[in-house]
């Protein structure tokens, strides 16, 4: 790049916000309909181990113990933990799970080149309707990672099948 265009390229104006806790409309009914496979992927696998290690015979009875334990044991603490653990790094995640609340005004040809400065972060106040959300926010979190994570590992994976003859 020459001067000239180095000179007429806009910096990135910093602003001060306050970060919200974002509360997803619907009751987070969209964010537990993105969960919905990687928890019933699990829940199935989870209830067939339950299943297979289990000293009760009554098999629905086995369904209800074995279904309280996913949540509880699986469900729950995972969930729960990639939320707080994604929103407590809002600037690797781009601020994910807030709404950014701006300090100074922002026009709207420059929203997508403001880089916002958290100086306060404000979640909201801890309830069950709050914990559920905070747990489907966390499995598409979760959902997010399992696809990223896979798309490196498949390219291995190809690479040895190939080389071991599959594919020709």
């Amino acid at each position: 790049m020459t001067l000239d265009a180095n000179s007429k390229r806009k910096e990135r104006r910093k602003v001060q916000a306050h970060l919200v806790e974002a509360t997803p409309s619907a009751g987070g009914l969209g964010h537990w309909i993105l969960a919905a496979p990687g928890v019933g992927f699990l829940g199935w696998m989870w209830l067939d181990l339950f299943s297979f290690f289990s000293p009760f015979e009554p098999r629905p009875f086995e369904l209800l113990i074995g279904t309280a334990a996913y949540v509880a044991f699986v469900l729950l603490p995972f969930g729960y933990g990639a939320h707080r653990f994604v929103t407590s790094f809002p600037g690797i995640f781009q601020q994910a799970g807030w709404t950014v609340m701006p300090l100074e005004k922002v026009e709207p040809s420059e929203q997508h080149i403001v880089r916002y400065i958290a100086r306060k972060k404000e979640r909201a106040a801890t309830d069950a309707r709050r914990v559920w959300l905070r747990v489907a926010q966390g499995w598409v979190y979760l959902e997010i990672m399992a696809i990223l994570f896979g798309a490196i590992a498949i390219v291995p994976i190809f690479f040895s099948a190939v080389e071991f003859g599959f594919g020709r």
